[in-house]
């Protein structure tokens, strides 16, 4: 073995310290981490678009393609962005309304608050007024609606995007107001009792379907109207949900029409089961009687048959072709009939017509008393 020999000192290699490692960690560790987010941005806009959707890549503001379901793959961020949007089967929904003002208005609403400035009072009310229409036949209605609406043109749409929401406010009302000045009142809403409404008019269902047809087709024209002058917001409205509201007084006033309509309905209603009850016991009455009158009849002719029998058994047997029969029947009738007479009268005396000879002699008188005996009476 050769012994090692050491040199008494010679300086031995650096050693590094702890805080040199702790640094050189942290280097490769933030290396590491700036390597992962470099590829994260590098992978960030590769994307898969789902069936239902559309995506479109915009490069420094400007719309550079539209890609279907599939994978996109496009420039990181900033030099490229990716926009998701809903496809033309898919429908988007937006809520328009008018919201009044704090202030209530006395033809609005039944709260009405004072004020000492006549002319914030009378610009308040005004204000608060503007979210009603005026309807062909002078009522005022306001009108809330969903409108349900796709995208037809997503370049459009991106360009537009923050526009539409405002834009579809404005055609709505805008279209609305020209619809509601055509129509009256009852066509947006029941204003007439049921009962009314059916002996009226049998049409107002197919009225109020076709109004809603005809504020669809507006509101799409004027969006039509919009891509004609180059500010195209890319949509198309499907389908509008009304839902009509009137003014608290009018309301008021058309629910006491509606109540008053329904109690007269109802007396009517009651009064008709009156008379149809008073016509059912009528008829059950008029059928009794009838069937009375029926049985009344049936006995009347068989008595009046069972009195005529023997007349009717004399006129049958003289029809006979035998002269002789004849005779005998009717004398034999005369007979019956001449004893029958007889025996109710009290006296028969039979004079002959030429000679005047008692032929038959009648009963004779009951004998006299004591002071008449020995008188004769001679008939």
């Amino acid at each position: 073995m050769t012994p090692e020999i050491s040199v008494v000192g010679e300086p031995g290699p650096p050693v590094d310290g702890a805080l040199e490692q702790s640094v050189r960690l942290a280097f490769m560790v933030l290396s590491g981490v700036t390597i992962l987010l470099g590829l994260v941005w590098l992978t960030g806009n590769i994307r898969s678009v789902p069936p239902d959707s559309n995506a479109i890549v915009v490069r420094y503001g400007k719309i550079m393609s539209v890609r279907h379901s599939g994978l996109v793959v496009a420039l990181p961020g900033p030099f490229e962005n990716v926009y998701f949007l809903p496809s033309q089967d898919k429908q988007l929904s937006l809520h328009v309304t008018r919201d009044n003002t704090d202030y209530s208005s006395d033809e609005t609403d039944l709260e009405l608050q004072e004020s000492d400035d006549f002319y914030h009072m009378e610009k308040s009310r005004d204000a608060a007024n503007s979210s009603y229409l005026l309807t062909g036949d002078g009522n005022v209605v306001r009108l809330d609606a969903n409108l349900f609406y796709r995208i037809v043109r997503p370049v459009s749409y991106v360009q537009a995007r923050p526009h539409v929401p405002a834009a579809l406010r404005r055609l709505f009302y805008a279209a609305a107001t020209d619809v509601a000045a055509s129509h009256p009142v009852g066509d947006f809403l029941v204003v007439r009792s049921s009962f009314d409404t059916a002996a009226g008019d049998d049409a107002l269902p197919a009225r109020r379907a076709a109004l809603r047809s005809e504020l669809l087709a507006a509101v799409n024209a004027r969006l039509a109207a919009l891509r004609g002058h180059n500010t195209d917001p890319g949509i198309e409205v499907a389908r509008i949900d009304l839902m009509v509201v009137l003014p608290p007084r009018a309301k008021q006033a058309f629910d006491q029409v509606l109540t008053a309509e329904q109690s007269a309905a109802q007396g009517i209603a009651a009064a008709r089961t009156e008379a149809e009850h008073i016509l059912q016991e009528a008829g059950r009455e008029r059928d009794r009687l009838g069937a009375d009158a029926a049985a009344a009849a049936v006995e009347s002719v068989h008595q009046a048959s069972g009195e005529t029998a023997a007349i009717s058994a004399v006129e049958n047997a003289a029809r006979a072709p035998s002269a002789d029969t004849r005779h005998a029947v009717e004398l034999q009738a005369w007979r019956e009939k001449t004893t029958a007479i007889f025996a109710k009268a009290g006296r028969v005396t039979g004079i002959a017509p030429e000679t005047g000879q008692i032929l038959l002699p009648g009963p004779m008188p009951e004998q006299p008393s004591e002071a008449g005996q020995g008188e004769g009476n001679i008939p």
